[in-house]
Formats: structure tokens, C-alpha cells, sequence
């Protein structure tokens, strides 16, 4: 939904309102994307620079030996595999699991429905961090810590995305799903053909939350991943700066090439990404 109206853009009072809020929003965009300019810059300096008591925003001598070092030296590449092969798998699990859980809730009506319901929503009141030890008791228990599968299976099922699907589901018409299922069409044939085609707006809000939250993880990865063969890239930035070693154009290299794939995730979802938020949860 517009700000403005074309109506309202077309009076003396709309022009200026109009002007200010481009220049505002241009002020906005300049300020969010400077630490995103300096932290790209920073990676063709050299430590001197970095550390110097007069920071200076364009290296004196552009080199491009900091990400030799951190491709060649510190293998992030390995933790690039790792995260994008846990994220995948959450992904697909994740979302396929709400799905297939807020379609059942929306349109096949289980008995006991709205119970459940009730305890998806009761599962979020709880946080992360105080579900962490009985987690890491229970994957203890099943013998899966240093494993990848330890973290993809306690990432798979989200209440929110649960409650997100029903809600957006919801909104189709349920004499679409009548119709279909008087023709002949089983609940998993109307749910494949019928109820994904239209859901293509939550469905990538969903990819989007779910891949930014599981990249962007790091207390369970800390948890459950403890071998350094096993780790993800926020696990290899935290060590890094942990040692003290490292120079700190090698660590802005790591977090500019950590931005990266959720750039290129966003660019594949962003036609989506504004009808999703604008439609899912709305009645009518």
C-alpha cells in the first residue's frame, strides 16, 4: 500500500511532502549502507591502516592479499560448506514440515485442532536460550553431538512459521479445497497442486526467516558442533577473533563473503518478499 495517493502527489502539499520523504529516505539508505562500504574497503587495507590512530575510509595501496590469505590459509570455504549444507536441509524440513502442518490445521479441520493450535502458540512463549540445556541433554541421549544432524533436526519444526502457514492458508477460499476434493482430488493432490501454486508469498517469507536465522545461528552451532571440521562460518568468525591472531583484514574478508549468500537468497525471493509480509495474516 502506497504512502501517498496519486490524487494526493498531484497538490502543491503532496509535491513537498513527496520531496522530503525521498530525501529522508535517500539520507536512510546512505547511513545503513556505509558500515556495508567501510567493512568492504577495510579488506583492502593493510593492518597498519586498520589500526591506525587516523582511520582513513580508502586504502592508500589496494591489495587483494587478504583474501588469499583467508581462502588459501583458513579454509572458510569448509565452513561455507558446512552452513550451506545445514541451511538447505533446515530449509527444506522446516518449511515443508509448517506447511504440510498449517495446511492440516487450516483446511482439514483434525479433531483436537484447535488444541494443537493452541500448543504451537503455548511453544513460543518459550525462548532459545532456555530450551538449550534440555536440548543438549536430549541429543547427548541420542548420541548425535558433533554431529550436523544434531542441528538440522532442532531447527526443522518452528511454531511460527506453523502459525504463519495457517494463516495464510486460511484466506483461500475453502470452496476451492470443496470443489476439488468433490472432483476427486485427495487432500495431498489439492495441497500439492493447488494450495502450493497459491502460496508462493509465504513460502519464500518462510525460505528467507528460516536460511537468515540458521546462517546467522550461533549458540547451537557452539553447542552441538564442537569439531572444528564440523563448523559454521559465525563459529569460524567467532574464533578467529577470539584468537587475536589474525589480522583484521582476513576477519572483514570472512564477514563480507558471510553477507554474500543472503544477498544472492534475498535477490531470488524479493519479488515475493513484499506480497508475503503485505498478505500473510490478513482477513478477508
Amino acid at each position: 500500500m502506497a504512502v501517498m495517493k496519486s490524487i494526493e502527489l498531484k497538490t502543491k502539499k503532496g509535491k513537498c511532502i513527496s520531496v522530503l520523504l525521498i530525501i529522508l529516505l535517500s539520507i536512510g539508505a546512505v547511513i545503513q549502507f556505509l558500515p556495508l562500504l567501510w567493512m568492504i574497503l577495510a579488506t583492502f587495507k593493510t593492518e597498519a591502516e586498520l589500526t591506525s590512530a587516523i582511520p582513513h575510509v580508502f586504502p592508500a595501496n589496494w591489495s587483494f592479499k587478504a583474501y588469499f590469505e583467508a581462502f588459501s590459509k583458513y579454509h572458510i570455504m569448509d565452513n561455507f560448506s558446512n552452513t550451506l549444507i545445514i541451511c538447505a536441509s533446515v530449509v527444506l524440513l522446516q518449511v515443508t514440515n509448517s506447511a504440510v502442518a498449517g495446511y492440516a490445521l487450516s483446511k482439514l479441520k483434525p479433531r483436537s485442532g484447535e488444541f494443537l493450535y493452541m500448543m504451537f502458540l503455548g511453544t513460543m512463549m518459550f525462548s532459545g536460550t532456555a530450551l538449550m540445556f534440555p536440548l543438549y541433554i536430549m541429543m547427548t541421549q541420542l548420541g548425535l553431538i558433533g554431529s550436523k544432524l544434531a542441528l538440522i533436526l532442532s531447527s526443522s519444526v518452528w511454531a511460527y512459521s506453523i502459525v504463519l502457514f495457517k494463516s495464510f492458508f486460511d484466506n483461500i477460499p475453502q470452496e476451492l479445497v470443496e470443489a476439488a476434493s468433490i472432483d476427486g482430488a485427495s487432500s495431498l493432490r489439492i495441497f500439492v497442486t493447488m494450495i502450493i501454486p497459491l502460496s508462493k508469498p509465504v513460502l519464500a517469507v518462510n525460505i528467507l526467516n528460516t536460511f537468515m536465522a540458521v546462517y546467522n545461528d550461533f549458540l547451537y552451532p557452539l553447542m552441538l558442533l564442537p569439531n572444528e571440521k564440523d563448523w559454521t562460518v559465525m563459529m569460524r568468525l567467532y574464533m578467529m577473533d577470539k584468537l587475536g591472531t589474525i589480522p583484521h583484514n582476513v576477519i572483514y574478508v570472512l564477514m563480507v563473503a558471510a553477507v554474500v549468500p543472503i544477498l544472492i537468497i534475498y535477490l531470488f525471493v524479493q519479488k515475493n518478499i513484499t506480497e508475503g509480509v503485505s498478505t500473510t495474516g490478513l482477513k478477508g
